[in-house]
């Protein structure tokens, strides 16, 4: 095994202390309220990213690149596209199994909670088109600010560590927590803003985290991880419109349909990992300094 139990806590220490402050500020300043908000928000997520810029350059002093800079496979980028649109369609059939939430695919809760919208039969589809294909592109810079830090980074230093499995599961805990401020704050669960939310994103994290850290392993590339991340940022909301329910826990994309959903696509991706040949070590993802 490889023992970067030195950067790793580095890197964490740095990390959840900078991004706790910001939001600890936040808080202060009034919560999600706060005009500041979304650019605070966009801002947390480059956090990662210095956090492990540090850590490379001033502990193991290696080189940035090392950690996932490549062009990567164009199929993983196709796969990270398409992600976010399996997890709302399996979610989708959880909520109708379950009876959670009503499946309205007219959109008539959109169009309540945004009254001044043009109707969609009024938008041209070109536009609709063009926009549901920018946005992915459009949140891949500030999420590979994440990225860079939590899949690029820290997840081949915990499959060094320890395991495959624990490193991916180590890896979704931290970043799950790393959230927990905004989740106490009602970021994603408005109706828990507790330990209750805190725990079920961690957990939605974690499985969320397998997709992303397959896209990392298997392309050798940090960059489809981050399109999928931006990806995830900019259609999952959809699920939500489409099956309201007076609580996120009971629908997708945050509640346990799209957990379940989640799952069984983690259990496929790290089945994957585990039967092939293309599994890389933490060594050959990181190619530091000796």
């Amino acid at each position: 095994m490889v023992d970067d139990s030195k950067q790793i806590i580095i890197f964490c220490l740095i990390a959840f202390t900078l991004t706790y402050l910001v939001e600890a500020w936040l808080w202060l300043s009034g919560g999600l309220k706060a005009g500041f908000t979304v650019a605070a928000l966009t801002g947390v997520m480059f956090i990662p990213f210095l956090s492990a810029a540090i850590t490379i350059k001033f502990v193991e002093h290696g080189n940035l690149r090392s950690y996932g800079i490549a062009k990567g496979e164009v199929k993983y980028y196709l796969y990270s596209l398409i992600y976010p649109f399996a997890v709302i369609a399996l979610g989708l059939i959880f909520v109708a199994v379950l009876g959670t939430a009503p499946i309205d695919f007219t959109l008539t809760i959109f169009k309540e909670i945004y009254p001044q919208a043009p109707a969609f039969e009024e938008i041209p589809v070109y536009f609709i088109i063009i926009n549901l294909i920018l946005a992915p592109f459009i949140n891949f810079i500030p999420a590979f600010g994440e990225e860079y830090g939590w899949r690029a980074f820290l997840l081949p230093k915990l499959i060094g560590r320890f395991n495959l499995l624990k490193g991916f599961l180590f890896n979704g805990v931290i970043w799950g927590l790393w959230h927990a401020p905004l989740i106490l704050m009602g970021y994603n669960y408005p109706h828990h803003p507790n330990s209750i939310g805190v725990v079920a994103f961690v957990v939605w994290a974690t499985l969320v985290g397998f997709l992303l850290g397959w896209l990392r392993v298997k392309s050798n590339s940090v960059f489809p991880a981050a399109l999928g991340h931006g990806a995830i940022n900019a259609y999952i909301a959809f699920g939500t419109f489409i099956a309201p329910a007076p609580d996120e826990m009971m629908t997708i994309p945050f509640g346990l349909p799209a957990i379940l959903a989640l799952l069984i696509i983690a259990l496929l991706v790290y089945y994957d990992l585990r039967r092939s040949t293309r599994v890389l070590t933490a060594r050959a993802l990181c190619k530091t300094k000796s």
